[in-house]
């Protein structure tokens, strides 16, 4: 799953939760959250991955 898809259904959850009663309407909007939050989590572990490692063990020339 991307980012994209993650933002996409939280935006379709917050749409059914404007229409719905208040209780469906909480459980709706804590879920569009749980979304929100895998794409952000997911946004930043993929920054992180393509960050060259500061703390590398290995030097340039691939030796300890």
């Amino acid at each position: 799953m991307d980012e994209r898809f993650y933002r996409d259904r939280a935006r379709v959850l917050r749409q059914l939760a404007d229409e719905a009663d208040p209780f469906i309407k909480t459980r709706l909007l804590r879920l569009a959250n749980n979304y929100d939050d895998m794409a952000t989590t997911k946004t930043k572990r993929d920054q992180a991955a393509m960050r060259p490692e500061l703390n590398s063990t290995v030097d340039s020339y691939g030796s300890n």
